[in-house]
């Protein structure tokens, strides 16, 4: 469950993120957009949750798998995501938002 001291405050942070998911699917997604993003969406799990939380985890099993999976370059060896495929951006984008909404779900309004 959330370390924060304001709920309120932090759902408001992740419902922002769930709302640049829309921007970044209409902007093709860029890869560098999708970065900075991704790179946000960490940075305020981590201050929500914590880092060795169980809700940073579940995003990074959605969202953050790194290495050399069949027909994915990408993050931790600096080239650019695909976009297509299951561990592309669009992928990752839709499943972040899965576990973003739900983990913004379970904090109090």
């Amino acid at each position: 469950m959330a370390r924060t001291k304001d709920p309120a405050r932090a759902r408001a942070a992740l419902d922002q993120q769930i709302r640049r998911i829309a921007w970044l699917r209409g902007t093709g997604p860029n890869p560098f957009d999708y970065g900075q993003w991704d790179a946000r969406t960490r940075e305020v799990l981590i201050d929500v949750f914590g880092p060795e939380s169980a809700e940073l985890q579940r995003y990074f099993e959605a969202a953050g798998v790194r290495g050399h999976l069949p027909g994915v370059r990408g993050q931790a060896e600096n080239m650019t995501l695909n976009i297509h495929g299951q561990w592309g951006i669009r992928g990752r984008l839709e499943r972040a938002e899965v576990v973003l909404r739900a983990l913004a779900e379970s904090l109090p309004a």
